[in-house]
């Protein structure tokens, strides 16, 4: 009777646990949905030729987009200050892989987080410089120097 006692209750306890282990195993994720809610987390970056386009349309989206308060200034002959939402300067010319304006020199970099644009006639005080990064999925100017002598 003690040994039959033992084999149920043992034979209970066998069972219990295999039960609990098979839902344990499954509230566990498997690796593709783990991976699937990992890259449901992770955005995907925006295009930096469609920002490019509507911020150099879109006067309102520009705004909120320049990372105020921007690095860089303004400067033309004495005038001089840094940027601030009350002062900016709407910007109409895009990034361009190439600028067909004859006298300014023009140079390009870019990387999948950062593109630097500068244009500049040399020897003549002229230069502008403009950055723009890509922060948390979303491209921002972070620098604007446009110095005119």
């Amino acid at each position: 009777m003690k040994s039959c006692k033992t084999f149920i209750f043992s034979a209970f306890c066998i069972f219990f646990l295999s039960c609990n282990k098979n839902k344990i195993e499954e509230s566990k994720p498997d690796s593709q949905t783990k991976n699937s809610i990992e890259s449901k987390k992770k955005e995907i970056a925006e295009s930096f030729d469609e920002f490019n386009k509507r911020f150099h349309s879109d006067s309102i989206f520009q705004v909120s987009r320049v990372d105020f308060p921007i690095e860089g200034k303004h400067v033309s002959g004495f005038e001089q200050y840094n940027w601030s939402r009350k002062n900016w300067q709407f910007q109409a010319v895009p990034v361009a892989e190439k600028t067909e304006i004859g006298e300014y020199e023009h140079s390009l970099v870019k990387t999948d987080t950062l593109v630097t644009e500068k244009f500049w006639i040399p020897n003549s005080g002229f230069e502008v410089e403009r950055q723009f990064k890509l922060i948390k999925n979303k491209w921002f100017l972070i620098y604007y120097s446009d110095i005119n002598l």
